[in-house]
């Protein structure tokens, strides 16, 4: 099998052993000198063709490649990045907003940074797409002094400082997805004076030469991004927040700007006694979003699970709801979904935990490039992924929170183009919430238990060290052994902590606080009940759990309760699990080999499989449809596949030849 790459470069053998020594001296040329323009654009034509054809290899094929494609990508960022140019002069908002190339405010951001240059701290609530970032980039671009920048999204912070970078700003990143020369280049800029702004994981503190090229400067900022992490009740709580008033002590207490989309009045709270913020200037926006819809679709009885089905079908057939995101409950029903929509001719993708990160990474790229119209995921897919132009997220599951559902939401329509946020409300996940708060639910038994072993522990290894990536449950116990005096965490380095175990352990301050985790548990489920089975407006709903006391402004239609519309729901079958994207179905023969190109060539660049599987194939092979109606009723071919390609693979079938 040939591959014919893009750029008018010929094709390509599989699998790829003679290619890999003349990408070798490819990529020696371009690291030698990253200035010759031939030796670029090849470079560039052969990534994109690798990118086109990734999908067609198989894992072995993937695997050899994948350290050479690699290299080939990081050989062309060399030399990429403009000379560093500084900010000098008075730093007053309108100048700095120039700096960075930008002619008119948003909404609060003059007040923040005007906050920020006076040397207050700063609490910042302001909804996904506001424009938190600018905020804090501005104020740590305007002075010599080091901006520390902490948030636990690595791919968003890492685009961040890859944007400024490449318009010349003194931004650098340590994370521990970079190569030791990169981490090596990114600390001596700190501790140099070059860097203004650093961007670092909160577990980055753990770090002997981080903290030592930090020692080296003076901190005139700490932003504490994505700061309702710090609450243990929250929806997204990290045990690394609770540490970060110590990073912030050692650093000289400098200024602190803490930000967040998502925090409730008493999140609020929380965040200013956690981090020591003293009078903060308190920023508030609105928390509508006047472009996005909200749908609260209720499902319930016999039937319930397959009009769910048909409702996602119908609505994500429509192209004008995609890009989307389809947010589950669990793993496998991100792979259930992705696999509907897959044999419905709607190219998408799942993505969770439990995939290795490869798959995962490859997954995220797609779907940002335009691959995959949609992604099927769980929660752990969004944080920091900055895609515009998503036109609608969809809930195949209760979330757990009022909070966490509209942070989810709030990934549609970050361009300010009409979005829409549909829940498919099954009566049924309701009692999947309360098995799960149920579960989740700490007796002041275990917490003792907790303490007694690492008490004895400590008798002979003193701080005793533990795993800081533990489940949940694990990380929440030492979070209240930690609220209650009996144990002190340190960050160790290697994804580790070390704790330093008191003697004694208030058990009655460990029951407050467990009654409180439960009340505040319960009050939030009985939040997310409310809003996935209220008559009363969606809009008006998150305003008032969020205390925005606002009029709702939507720019277009409001929501299910306003503004009701009928969902289109389309034939959904069952898909076999022989179609399933990567499932090998063996294809052989000159006709086949027809097919398999005719698919390659509407591909157009993108993976075969967004055209159709080879399950597909075969039933096209085993039944030669004759019109579009019998096209239709194969299982994998849906209205998107007929109205792109049913003309042009007719066609191919009415040939004599076939």
């Amino acid at each position: 099998m040939r591959i014919v790459g893009g750029r008018g470069y010929g094709p390509w053998p599989m699998p790829y052993a003679e290619p890999l020594t003349e990408l070798t001296e490819l990529i020696d040329r371009v690291e030698a000198d990253p200035r010759d323009a031939d030796a670029r654009a090849e470079a560039e034509g052969r990534l994109a063709q690798l990118r086109g054809v990734w999908r067609e290899l198989d894992s072995d094929e993937q695997r050899r490649l994948l350290p050479t494609a690699q290299r080939l990508s990081k050989s062309l960022e060399i030399g990429t990045h403009p000379p560093l140019r500084f900010f000098s002069g008075e730093p007053t908002a309108e100048r700095l907003l120039a700096w960075l190339g930008y002619h008119g405010f948003r909404e609060g951001q003059r007040e923040i940074v005007e906050a920020a240059l006076a040397g207050r701290d700063a609490l910042v609530v302001m909804p996904t797409g506001a424009g938190k970032s600018l905020c804090y980039q501005m104020a740590g671009l305007a002075r010599d002094t080091l901006t520390i920048i902490v948030s636990p999204l690595i791919a968003l912070i890492a685009d961040q400082q890859q944007r400024l970078r490449r318009d010349g700003h003194p931004a650098f990143m340590v994370s521990g997805r970079q190569t030791e020369a990169e981490v090596a280049a990114a600390l001596q800029a700190v501790a140099d004076g070059t860097a203004r702004i650093v961007f670092a994981a909160p577990e980055r503190f753990a770090s002997r030469a981080f903290a030592a090229a930090v020692a080296r400067r003076q901190v005139g900022l700490f932003v504490v991004d994505e700061a309702h992490c710090i609450s243990e009740w929250g929806h997204d709580f990290r045990p690394d927040y609770l540490r970060l008033n110590r990073a912030i002590a050692q650093t000289g207490r400098p200024p602190v700007m803490a930000l967040t989309a998502t925090a409730t009045p008493q999140v609020e709270r929380e965040i200013v006694q956690r981090l020591g913020l003293s009078d903060p200037a308190a920023y508030r926006g609105g928390f509508d979003r006047p472009n996005i819809s909200f749908d609260v679709v209720p499902l319930a009885g016999k039937g319930a699970v397959e009009r769910k089905r048909r409702l996602l079908v119908g609505g994500l057939t429509d192209s004008a709801n995609r890009p989307a995101i389809v947010y589950c409950g669990t793993r496998r029903e991100t792979e259930a979904v992705a696999e509907l929509l897959t044999s419905e001719g709607i190219a998408a993708l799942p993505y969770h935990a439990g995939l290795d990160a490869e798959r995962r990474t490859r997954a995220q790229q797609a779907f940002m490039a335009g691959e995959a119209d949609v992604i099927a995921a769980t929660n752990a897919f969004g944080m920091g992924i900055d895609k515009a132009d998503v036109r609608s997220v969809w809930h195949w599951s209760i979330p757990t929170s009022v909070e966490a559902y509209y942070q989810e939401a709030g990934r549609a329509g970050r361009d300010g183009l009409p979005a829409r946020a549909v829940l498919l409300s099954l009566r049924a996940d309701l009692g999947r919430l309360i098995t799960f708060n149920t579960a989740r639910a700490i007796d002041p038994a275990a917490i003792a238990a907790r303490h007694r072993a690492l008490l004895r522990r400590s008798g002979s290894e003193q701080p005793v060290l533990v795993d800081s990536g533990g489940d949940d449950r694990e990380r929440l116990e030492l979070a209240i052994l930690e609220r209650c005096g009996a144990i002190e965490l340190e960050p160790a380095g290697g994804g580790r902590l070390a704790v330093t175990v008191a003697p004694e352990l208030d058990t009655g301050q460990a029951a407050r606080i467990l009654r409180t985790a439960q009340r505040r548990a319960w009050d939030a489920y009985r939040a997310v009940e409310r809003f996935a089975t209220a008559d009363r407006c969606l809009r008006r709903q998150i305003l008032d759990h969020f205390g925005d006391p606002r009029p709702a402004a939507p720019s277009g239609r409001c929501c299910s309760v306003c503004d009701p519309v009928e969902w289109p729901e389309l034939r959904a079958t069952p898909p076999a699990r022989q179609n399933a994207p990567g499932t090998q179905v063996e294809l052989s023969g000159e006709f086949a080999e027809r097919l398999k190109a005719w698919r390659m060539e509407r591909a157009e660049g993108k993976p075969a499989y967004t055209v159709c599987t080879n399950a597909v194939l075969a039933c096209v092979i085993e039944t030669r449809p004759q019109s579009a109606v019998e096209l239709g009723a194969i299982s994998g071919i849906g209205p998107a596949f007929l109205e792109r390609h049913a003309d042009s693979l007719l066609a191919l079938l009415a040939d004599p030849a076939a």
